[in-house]
């Protein structure tokens, strides 16, 4: 911004040094003696003076207005002991008083320039326009110049400056307005996930614990150990659904935002009992850990065990009967997991929505880690995640 100001200024300079040498050279020609080339020049003189004033209106708005005002009085005064046609050449040729007039207007409407001064400043142009005119001395030249050499200006930079205001206005009101429709567009989304939170635990959550508690039943009067122990890991499974079902709603509830983990929450269970339990359920799986699990924070631990979660549980449904090995590293700063499975036919039944790894990716990413999937080579398919080791809830 500081940049652009200086090559604003600049370039305002540059324009008024320049308006007040062609002023001059005009002045001078025009009476072809050394009188109007003393009156020319020296007006040029006064101008390429105050000219310099405009590096400083943005540290000085006041005085740079002020300044620039009484040197165009001044000068309109000193034209008064000019001969008519210096003067006339003067006010209708010279562009540096229009020019100046016009920043100096700025300056008292943008500037942030006190009330009082800037009713001075258009006293001292309202007496410029009146001495450029010279009523007193009736002319249609020194009438008609006189009005477009000193009250036009201000006044076209007053419009100016009046429509910015209001542009800007327009804007305000239409950024206001588009934070409004995005407060209810929010509002409205927030209202939709609390529906569907509730509709969410009302139709899933008695199902599901009907049957953790029927599987809880079964525990207790099992007529053997194996019965015992399948019932016993039906009931866990409810359980941890139950867990995740009250999270997802909770995420519903807060517009997406996860729930913080409770202190007494359990811990997550480690990788090696879900692949336990993959092989109990008939799986193939070869698990190598590198590191210790209980490492990492409760957030990256579960998001963990949901990935290998989803990978095994896709392998069963889309290559059924492939061994699967899962890799698990836990380094200091990360941990990196891959999960890859052979080829395999589809199980009898299985069904796919798509959206499980497009939800496991999210999980991810929102933790600060990466998900990448897709099949090799072989026919078989690969997942690897690298998550940061420690997340706070």
């Amino acid at each position: 911004m500081k940049r652009r100001n200086r090559l604003v200024d600049s370039v305002l300079l540059t324009a008024l040094l320049a308006a007040a040498v062609l002023g001059g050279l005009a002045a001078a020609r025009v009476g072809k003696s050394p009188t109007a080339s003393a009156y020319g020049w020296g007006i040029a003189a006064v101008q390429l003076a105050t000219s310099s004033v405009i590096l400083l209106r943005r540290k000085w708005p006041t005085g740079v207005a002020v300044t620039i005002v009484v040197s165009a009085l001044v000068q309109t005064l000193a034209l008064f002991t000019a001969p008519d046609q210096v003067a006339e050449t003067v006010l209708s040729v010279s562009a540096w008083i229009p020019f100046a007039l016009s920043v100096a207007v700025e300056n008292i409407t943008e500037r942030g320039v006190p009330r009082r001064w800037s009713a001075r400043v258009w006293a001292l142009i309202a007496v410029l326009a009146v001495v450029s005119m010279r009523p007193w001395e009736p002319s249609t030249a020194f009438l008609v110049n006189g009005v477009l050499h000193s009250a036009v200006a201000p006044l076209f930079a007053l419009y100016l400056a009046a429509r910015r205001r209001r542009i800007q206005l327009l804007r305000e009101r239409a950024d206001n307005a588009e934070r409004e429709q995005w407060w209810r567009t929010e509002q409205a989304r927030a209202e939709e996930r609390a529906r569907l939170a509730t509709e969410l635990h009302d139709l899933v959550a008695h199902r599901v614990t009907l049957m953790t508690l029927q599987a809880g039943a079964l525990t207790m009067h099992a007529p053997d150990d194996t019965t015992r122990a399948a019932a016993e890991e039906l009931r866990a499974n409810g359980a941890l659904a139950l867990d995740e079902l009250r999270e997802l709603v909770g995420v519903l509830r807060r517009g997406g935002k996860p729930l913080e983990t409770p202190l007494d929450e359990p811990p997550t269970p480690p990788l090696a009992e879900l692949v336990h339990a993959a092989e109990r359920a008939g799986q193939r799986v070869e698990f190598v850990e590198a590191g210790e699990f209980s490492g990492l924070s409760r957030v990256t631990g579960r998001t963990a065990y949901r990935v290998v979660r989803e990978a095994l549980t896709n392998a069963r449904k889309h290559a059924h009967g492939a061994a699967v090995r899962v890799d698990a590293e836990y380094l200091p700063d990360r941990v990196r997991i891959v999960v890859h499975n052979g080829a395999g036919r589809r199980a009898l039944g299985a069904i796919s929505s798509g959206t499980g790894l497009a939800g496991l990716r999210e999980r991810v990413e929102s933790i600060g880690g990466t998900l990448e999937v897709g099949p090799d080579e072989d026919g078989g398919f690969r997942l690897e995640t690298v998550m940061p080791s420690k997340v706070s809830s």
